[in-house]
């Protein structure tokens, strides 16, 4: 799991997340595409949902390199 401010260093970049588990649209894109991360409330939200999802019993793993 990533930190806060893993997040907040790569505002303005692409990173990319592992979850081949899930064939929803959105997983899709994230994994073949990656996420530019725009903003500090944008990487915040990102750190939500990777802390949302581990509680939850599902680690979504986010990398710089596809």
């Amino acid at each position: 799991m990533q930190t806060l401010n893993w997040f907040k260093e790569r505002i303005g970049k692409i990173i990319y997340r592992d979850r081949d588990d899930c064939k929803c649209g959105t997983c899709k894109d994230a994994v073949n595409n990656g996420i530019e991360i725009s903003d500090d409330i944008h990487a915040e939200y990102l750190f939500d949902v990777q802390n949302d999802f581990a509680n939850e019993g599902t680690l979504l793993n986010y990398r710089d390199v596809l």
